[in-house]
């Protein structure tokens, strides 16, 4: 099961629900949105949450009466949950009054990273594992994060000690933080080569705008350089890059002109530290080639597609089994019958992506275990959930926490033509979900490319693209599952991009997420005046990332199973 924290955010303005997301996500933290009391109050009734970021001043129910119920429904289900309310600069004066009212703790709106940091860190009960961040905008993404996440200090060390014995005494680079934001010992040494084989370009580059006094461009090559030093343990070097890039953009160049040759010095330095990699290099093209020679490539071993399996549960032996099972099997499913027994609903969970329960017999505490077991298994697994039977029990079920992911529901008399046909188009969900999804990466930092790239590419199959035209020319050919838009970049940047890819590929209706190296509240809430799909920090570790995306593909098709089905084109 996924044990990770979960917040409630409640909101009526949607880019307030987006910007907390946003921020939650780089810190690898599951959020939920509502965008009222009543929606809050319904998901607290159904699920189980960790923290509620509740709107004080909200239409209808606001915070405060909205709070009043929390605290009922909590206290019913004999728990404790931390609720924190987000008001405006206003709100300020009346602090302690909210406190008294039994708020946890008060955010005043804009939020500031550093603020929501210590909320995490004070409420959540998984905190342990969060490392401290900057709090200005060029902060690096920590994560909150569970064993099963990101490596504990023991894997840390051990994969440390994967690393080659030259690497360990290099000064000036934290092989901890490395370790932590790639994942692994061979991820790092991927990024880290990366690093190091384009310094000589970089630095060029770097100097060569200088000469040519082209701040904007001076700006965007130390604003790359500053992500990926931090993203491979260099600090001081991400750090000299970020108070270079903040001096350009405000226009102070006697600081440019002043620092830069001091910095390039510290860069170019990594040049002889890190040189031992070419050695490395050429073993590895010698091992890589002796293999080949020696051994034919194993197959990639395929995953078994079971989007046309259908577990059936329910209790005893009930009229509908025959019903249900011979019409799916007719239209070509395999059926799973097994009884309504969380040993045998655990045991049979990887056998098929469509679950139908059956209440059936069981008392309600019983439906009850078993909708909570199968809403955790739907959601960790990306499964279709349904429920068939009595109307009274159906009821009884929706009352449960695993309610949130019952798709849809089918009271007796079920009609057996409708509920084939939905299991279909469900079967032909679970079949796309399930295949191998296209990405294409926007960004015009040569050094990150090969490194997202290298992340994503053993899930997705990935394109990358170092300028928007060369993207916009892709999409002629191939239209990607999901882009990740990096927003600084030179010509078009970013949101220019998607504002395009809008305008010309309307019916495409490509999902964005950017990936960028900055987080101030400006550039924020400019962007998401765009409503993109997500917002990811450069600096988030290479789990996070692969999380936010797989989360991304999952929701979508759980929300495209609550739709009728699309009727189908017609032909001209």
């Amino acid at each position: 099961m996924d044990n990770r924290s979960r917040v409630l955010i409640v909101d009526d303005m949607s880019i307030n629900r987006l910007v907390l997301s946003s921020l939650l996500a780089t810190h690898g933290v599951m959020s939920d949105q509502a965008e009222n009391g009543s929606e809050c109050i319904s998901l607290c009734e159904k699920k189980e949450y960790d923290l509620i970021l509740l709107d004080h001043r909200m239409p209808d129910l606001d915070g405060v009466d909205t709070l009043v119920r929390l605290k009922e429904i909590f206290k019913e289900k004999g728990r404790e949950v931390p609720i924190v309310c987000h008001t405006t600069e206003e709100g300020k004066q009346n602090i302690n009054l909210y406190k008294a009212a039994g708020f946890a703790d008060v955010l005043i709106k804009p939020i500031e990273p550093r603020e929501l940091f210590d909320v995490i860190m004070t409420y959540l009960p998984d905190k342990a594992g969060l490392a401290d961040i900057d709090a200005g905008p060029d902060a690096p993404a920590a994560a909150l994060t569970p064993d099963d996440l990101t490596p504990s200090e023991e894997d840390t060390r051990l994969e440390i000690e994967k690393l080659p014995l030259w690497l360990k005494i290099v000064p000036h680079i934290d092989l901890v933080a490395g370790i932590a934001n790639c994942g692994s010992a061979d991820d790092y040494m991927d990024a880290l080569y990366i690093f190091y084989s384009s310094i000589g370009e970089k630095s060029d580059e770097i100097r060569i705008f200088v000469q040519a006094e082209d701040w904007t461009m001076y700006a965007l090559r130390v604003h790359s350089l500053k992500s990926i030093a931090r993203l491979v343990g260099a600090k001081k070097l991400s750090d000299m890059a970020a108070a270079l890039e903040k001096a350009a953009r405000e226009n102070d160049i006697a600081t440019v002109r002043r620092d830069t040759h001091v910095f390039l010095n510290t860069y170019r330095e990594f040049s002889t530290l890190l040189a031992p990699f070419e050695e490395d290099e050429a073993k590895k093209a010698m091992k890589k080639l002796a293999g080949e020679q020696n051994s034919k490539a194993s197959e990639p071993v395929e995953s078994t597609d079971h989007s046309h399996c259908v577990l059936l549960i329910q209790s005893g032996q009930v009229i509908v089994k025959k019903g249900i099972e011979n019409n799916l099997s007719a239209a070509g499913f395999t059926v799973i019958t097994i009884p309504d027994e969380p040993d045998q609903i655990i045991a049979h969970r990887s056998e098929a992506d469509i679950i139908v329960y059956y209440p059936g017999l069981s008392d309600n505490s019983h439906i009850g275990i078993n909708m909570n077991l199968l809403g955790e298994i739907c959601q960790d697994d990306s499964k279709i959930l349904c429920l068939t039977g009595e109307m009274t029990d159906i009821q009884t079920a929706m009352l449960t926490n695993g309610a949130y992911r019952v798709t849809k529901s089918y009271p007796r008399p079920v009609d057996i033509e409708m509920f084939v046909k939905d299991m279909e188009y469900f079967a032909e969900l679970e079949a796309d979900y399930h295949r191998r999804k296209t990405i294409f990466v926007v960004d015009d930092d040569s050094s990150y490319l090969p490194i997202i790239d290298h992340w994503l590419s053993d899930r997705y199959n990935v394109s990358c693209f170092s300028s928007a035209e060369d993207a916009l020319d892709g999409l002629n050919t191939v239209t990607p599952d999901l882009m990740l838009l990096d927003y600084e970049m030179p010509e078009i940047n970013g949101c220019e991009l998607m504002k395009s890819i809008r305008t010309n590929f309307p019916d495409e209706k490509i999902p964005i997420i950017f990936l960028t190296g900055k987080n101030d509240k400006e550039l924020v809430f400019r962007v998401l005046e765009f409503k993109p799909d997500g917002y990811l920090l450069k600096s988030s570790q290479k789990e996070t990332i692969l999380d936010v995306i797989h989360r991304f593909f999952a929701e979508s098709m759980f929300r495209l199973s609550l739709l009728p089905k699309p009727e189908p084109p017609e032909e001209p």
